[in-house]
């Protein structure tokens, strides 16, 4: 039986499609603003926030780290809304790409609030399966 439950292994797949996703916003954004931050860094973002969660939430099972991406997650929904114009500006491609990347993170948040995610990441440890885990 595997340690981690569905839920959170579906997660981590989503949070990497995410990253792939946000990688490939990048230079249709650099496209349409050449002055803003460099390439690469832009780059490191899209990878490194998605990355961050991932490790954190789905191999530390961090409750911290869960809430604060649910959070974030969550204020991502009316910041599109609000900031629709700037969505659109580079483009269709960058715009259909935006919104797969919002509601992939929609259904990686739903998935962490599933029961068996949520007492995965409340017995951090614990379990007698968690030795392969947590060391």
């Amino acid at each position: 039986m595997a340690s981690r439950p569905t839920s959170i292994r579906i997660f981590g797949a989503l949070m990497l499609a995410q990253g792939l996703t946000a990688l490939a916003t990048v230079p249709l954004t650099y496209a349409q603003e050449p002055g803003s931050l460099p390439m690469v860094l832009m780059a490191m973002y899209a990878v490194g926030y998605y990355l961050c969660f991932w490790y954190m939430i789905a191999r530390r099972a961090n409750v911290i780290a869960l809430w604060f991406y649910v959070g974030l997650a969550l204020l991502d929904l009316p910041m599109t809304i609000v900031f629709w114009e700037e969505y659109a500006a580079p483009g269709s491609l960058h715009l259909a790409l935006s919104l797969v990347n919002l509601a992939l993170e929609l259904v990686s948040v739903a998935l962490l609030l599933c029961t068996d995610a949520l007492a995965w990441v409340r017995a951090r440890g614990q379990a007698p399966d968690h030795r392969d885990i947590f060391r």
